[in-house]
């Protein structure tokens, strides 16, 4: 067996990040807010909503962004949320993940946050 071929399954293993839901769920506890809550404010269908909130469905990336600013993150823990959830950083070359950026560096509120993420350039 080539030394350069070895897999360290420890390695991997201990290197896993926890599964999305079970972050949301902890971000939810910590911020002290309600799954009701949640959903009305990703505007996702209710039964759609808990079965992201149990991990039987995977956010999309828009919807984890915006589980990012309803959490208000700080953009590092944005990105390692985005990480955790299977989905690409916000890249600033990308005018959308750029109005992101300027959202969350410049501490708007959720709902301004979206407003103005999906404003017209």
């Amino acid at each position: 067996m080539r030394e350069d071929s070895f897999f360290d399954e420890a390695a991997v293993l201990e290197s896993r990040t926890p599964e999305i839901h079970l972050l949301i769920n902890q971000y939810i506890t910590d911020k002290n807010l309600s799954h009701a809550d949640i959903i009305r404010m990703l505007n996702v269908e209710r039964s759609y909503g808990y079965q992201i909130l149990n991990g039987k469905r995977t956010p999309t990336r828009e919807q984890v962004i915006r589980l990012g600013l309803i959490f208000r993150l700080q953009l590092p823990e944005l990105q390692r949320f985005l990480k955790a959830a299977g989905k690409p950083a916000l890249y600033a070359r990308n005018m959308a993940d750029a109005r992101v950026i300027y959202a969350v560096e410049h501490g708007f509120d959720y709902d301004r946050a979206c407003e103005f993420a999906m404003e017209k350039v």
